[in-house]
C-alpha cells in the first residue's frame, strides 16, 4: 500500500488530512488523545472492548472519547465511508513529515497488542 501512497502528491495528502482530521491537529494534549483513541479504535476494527483494553481505559471513558471524536469531526464513526477516509488520513498523517513538524513517520502513540 505504500507505493500506492507514493503516487499521491504531498500536497494533496494534506489537504485530505486536514479535510478529515483538521480539527484534532492541534498541538494539545488533549488533541493527540483524541487521535490516538481514533487510531487504536480503527485498529480494533471498532471493536470497543478491544480498543479499551489496548488504551488500558475503561469502556465508559472510550464512549465518551468516541463521542467528543464524532462531535469534534462531524461524522459517524458507524459509517464505513467515514472510518475508511479516517483510517487513510491517519496513515497520510503519520507518514508526510509536512504534518506534523517535520518528523518523519511519527507514530501517534507506541500501544503494545494485547495478546
Amino acid at each position: 500500500m505504500s507505493r500506492w501512497f507514493d503516487t499521491i502528491p504531498e500536497a494533496v495528502q494534506a489537504e485530505f488530512v486536514q479535510e478529515k482530521l483538521g480539527a484534532l491537529l492541534q498541538s494539545s494534549a488533549y488533541s493527540q488523545e483524541l487521535l490516538w483513541t481514533l487510531q487504536v479504535y480503527l485498529e480494533s476494527n471498532g471493536h470497543a472492548r478491544a480498543a479499551s483494553k489496548r488504551l488500558y481505559i475503561h469502556r465508559n471513558t472510550l464512549s465518551y472519547r468516541l463521542s467528543r471524536l464524532q462531535t469534534i469531526l462531524g461524522c459517524d464513526l458507524k459509517d464505513l465511508d467515514t472510518v475508511i477516509d479516517l483510517g487513510l488520513a491517519l496513515a497520510f498523517y503519520r507518514k508526510n513529515p509536512l504534518l506534523h513538524g517535520g518528523e518523519e513517520d511519527v507514530q501517534i502513540e507506541t500501544i503494545a497488542p494485547i495478546s
